[in-house]
Formats: structure tokens, C-alpha cells, sequence
């Protein structure tokens, strides 16, 4: 009687070699992130990034839905299409989700490649796409939110889908392209803006003549930045020095508040709950003169 074990064998290896070849093994997973690039008083660009933590994968179809708030912004169009060269970007589509003020759009790649060649997606962070959004002219903060909608997360509105392109591993059939939806994780940008916010540290307690070293500096990135605070001279904070320190030397206990902050597009704001600080100056109490003693003389008057 044929071994059961043996016979199996042949069909337990061809098994297991089909689902390495088609990468069934491999943790494959993504990385997804808007970062922004640049924002003025008008606009914003946001680039697209995508990155492999796992192990690398080449880019299949794409579906990415990035969500905003029409409040804040609007137009969306695709600046530059980056790294996938083997993929079609269509154009974006947008829609409003009805009821509540948050639009979408979907920025869609096209697999073009064969044998599951095609541009790789690795370690390092690479853009998919740099879009350009127009603010709203009614958005007065000047800030803005993006994000994904991550599979699951919705049974009405669509959600980010990425795959992998592989070889087909049946020798019948080498050259057919495969794709497999992989899982993976999102950063979004939250409460962006291009007004800028100063925070001021530095409460401290002086001697009566001492100094006080106050640190100002930018808490969102938005520059340039003119800052005054109570009795100072305009402080300005720039991309090469977002950081500025003031020395103060007041004769009392003195609050040093951030009175204005201004932006090339209009008043910015001090950071909450960074918006004053406290020097505390110690009075100095002179040393007291030890009692006064009685020393008895004696004092001889020579004639």
C-alpha cells in the first residue's frame, strides 16, 4: 500500500511553492501620508507619499481618497505626478458628501506594467503625487484638514485601496499580471495653517539687577513672523532663525506677554497656553549692622 504521506508530498510542495511565489508569506503592508510642501496666502500644495515598512512591493492599481473640508478648501488639481511612471494617474474626481461639509477626491493609478514589473515601493518615503488645493476665501484662520478614510471606516463614502502587482506563478500563464489589496496604515494633516503661531517660554526667578532669558518660537512653521510682546522692541522669526531668545531685567515681578502676531497673510495668534510667562525679581535685604557695644576707656591726661 502506498505511503499517504508520500503520495501527498509532491501536491504539499507545489502548494506551498505557489503561495511563496505569489508572495502569500511576505508581511507586505503600506505607509500612506500627506505632507504639506508649501501653503501661502492662497494655496496649498500637498504631496502624496507612500512607503513600504515591511517589504518592498511593486505599485499595482490605486484608489486613493483624500478627504478635506470645503470650508477651507477647494479646486484640488494634480501639480506633478511622480515615481510611477508605469501607472496612469486619472484625473481627479470630486464629490460632496451629502449633509455634512467635507468633499472628496480620488486620485486613481492604472497598472500599465507586465510580468509584475514596475515601480517599487520600499523603505524610503516616495511621492506619489503633489496636489494643489486653493483656500477658501472665506476660511479666515487660514488652516485646513486632510485625511484618508481608511477601509472600514465607512459604509457610504469610498475608502483608500492600494495593491500589489505580481508575476503570475503558473507556467502556463508566465507573463499575466496579478494584483493583491494590501493592508496598510495613514498619516493625515490636522489643523495645517499659514497664519503663524508663536509660543513664549521662559518664567523664571531673578535677583534684583539679574537677567532673564525669554525664548520665542514658531509652533507651526509659517514664516516670516513679527512678534511683539509687553515692553519689547518687534521680534522677527524666519525660516533660517525660528527661534529667538530676548534678555529682559525688569525691577519688579513683571508678566511678559505676547501682544501681536503677524503673518505675511494677516494677524496670526499665540500658541494656548504658551501665550505669557512670569519673571519673579527677589528683593535684596541689605545685611543687617551687629548691636551696638559699650568698650570702656581709660584716658590719661598727661600735663
Amino acid at each position: 500500500m502506498k505511503n499517504p504521506i508520500i503520495g501527498r508530498g509532491p501536491i504539499l510542495i507545489g502548494i506551498l511553492l505557489f503561495f511563496y511565489a505569489t508572495g502569500a508569506f511576505a508581511q507586505t503592508s503600506f505607509k500612506l501620508r500627506l505632507v504639506t510642501k508649501s501653503i501661502s496666502c492662497d494655496s496649498a500644495i500637498v504631496s502624496v507619499e507612500i512607503q513600504a515598512p515591511d517589504s518592498a512591493f511593486v505599485m499595482g492599481n490605486a484608489n486613493l481618497r483624500i478627504f478635506y473640508k470645503s470650508a477651507q478648501l477647494a479646486n484640488p488639481s494634480i501639480k506633478s505626478r511622480n515615481n510611477f511612471t508605469s501607472g496612469d494617474y486619472f484625473n481627479i474626481t470630486s464629490l460632496t458628501d451629502v449633509g455634512v461639509d467635507t468633499s472628496v477626491f480620488t486620485l486613481n493609478i492604472l497598472y500599465r506594467g507586465e510580468q509584475g514589473s514596475g515601480t517599487t515601493v520600499g523603505t524610503s518615503w516616495i511621492s506619489i503625487a503633489d496636489v494643489k488645493f486653493a483656500l477658501n476665501g472665506t476660511n479666515t484662520s487660514k488652516c485646513y484638514d486632510l485625511f484618508f478614510l481608511p477601509k472600514g471606516a465607512s459604509n457610504s463614502l469610498p475608502n483608500t485601496v492600494i495593491t500589489r502587482a505580481y508575476a503570475s506563478p503558473t507556467v502556463e500563464d508566465p507573463s499575466r499580471t496579478l494584483t493583491e489589496e494590501i493592508n496598510g496604515t495613514f498619516t493625515n494633516i490636522m489643523n495645517q495653517c499659514s497664519l503663524p503661531v508663536v509660543a513664549i517660554a521662559g518664567d523664571t526667578t531673578i535677583n534684583a539687577g539679574g537677567v532673564a532669558i525669554l525664548t520665542l518660537s514658531s509652533q507651526n512653521g509659517v514664516f516670516p513672523a513679527t512678534v511683539t510682546i509687553t515692553g519689547e522692541a518687534p521680534i522677527q522669526l524666519t525660516q533660517v532663525e525660528p527661534v529667538k531668545t530676548v534678555s529682559v531685567s525688569p525691577a519688579t515681578d513683571t508678566i511678559y506677554q505676547i501682544l501681536t502676531v503677524t503673518g505675511s497673510c494677516g494677524a496670526g495668534s499665540a500658541a494656548s497656553g504658551k501665550s505669557q510667562v512670569e519673571v519673579s525679581v527677589l528683593e535684596v535685604t541689605p545685611p543687617e549692622c551687629p548691636p551696638a557695644k559699650c568698650i570702656p576707656l581709660t584716658v590719661r591726661i598727661i600735663k
